[in-house]
């Protein structure tokens, strides 16, 4: 174990229950602790060169993932619970960090459940899952928290595909801002992840893009027609590197000057 978790957490317990490797990469290994429901999944974060310099003074990437989750569930999206964090530092760079969320039952990676529904014959299906995308989209960027990776593959399908069941199971890049979002020029980083990249463009059609737009403001097909004509000429560049620049601000300039200038917490009595 990397470090001691927090808030306490008797991982030992779920582990003594039953273990099972989910994947193992060289920057990520994840486990299932436990049996039944009431299992959590563990994710071990291993960083190596660029990556350990880069994680000088920065939070890890369990803390960063630990405090997204919580800060996407309180907007009311469906978000894996988090349950606990730890890291272990070197020279003020992270060696390794773990999170501990919720295993949750009955579940499979979206981008994993489209692949295996043609549009042909599973159009309905399709439809409903793509459009429920749009609206989890939405109820983050309502709630001022923007994605950073809102992609299929962070996402979870629960239990029926028809039911059209979505938890957000993966959040390293969320902000949490104090600015209007839904629909503005910062949500376009979200948008353009969720329908418009290239990987977007060769998955689903372009009724299924326009419809996941409309899902997303709420049946407004002109706001909808809107947003497309201004994602449908963003280039890959334009996107990568904006979306650089926007986290670099948020994350380096604006959160820590506000965190500096907020009022400390007055101790409860």
């Amino acid at each position: 174990m990397t470090g001691r978790l927090q808030p306490p957490f008797d991982l030992d317990r779920f582990a003594a229950a039953g273990r099972a490797t989910l994947k193992v990469e060289p920057q990520t290994t994840i486990e299932r602790l436990g049996s039944g429901d009431d299992a959590v999944v563990c994710k071990t974060y291993h960083n190596r060169g660029r990556r350990w310099l880069q994680s000088f003074g920065r939070r890890s990437r369990a803390r960063r993932e630990f405090d997204n989750l919580r800060a996407g569930a309180s907007t009311g999206a469906p978000c894996s619970q988090a349950l606990a964090w730890s890291e272990r530092r070197r020279w003020g760079c992270v060696d390794e960090s773990v999170l501990v969320t919720r295993w949750v039952a009955a579940s499979r990676p979206l981008k994993q459940v489209l692949a295996d529904l043609p549009p042909a014959p599973h159009f309905a299906t399709r439809r409903r899952l793509i459009a429920a995308m749009a609206r989890l989209v939405a109820t983050l960027h309502r709630g001022r928290f923007l994605w950073g990776t809102a992609m299929p593959r962070n996402v979870l399908v629960v239990g029926d595909p028809d039911l059209a069941r979505l938890v957000v199971c993966d959040v390293p890049a969320g902000i949490r801002l104090h600015v209007p979002l839904h629909g503005g020029r910062l949500a376009l980083f979200d948008l353009f992840d969720g329908a418009f990249s290239p990987s977007r463009r060769a998955d689903f059609a372009a009724t299924e893009r326009l419809r996941w737009l409309c899902a997303y403001t709420d049946g407004d097909r002109a706001a909808a027609r809107r947003l497309w004509r201004t994602l449908d000429r963003r280039s890959v560049l334009r996107h990568d590197v904006g979306r650089a620049l926007a986290m670099f601000w948020h994350v380096y300039i604006v959160q820590p000057l506000r965190r500096r200038l907020s009022p400390p917490a007055r101790p409860e009595r």
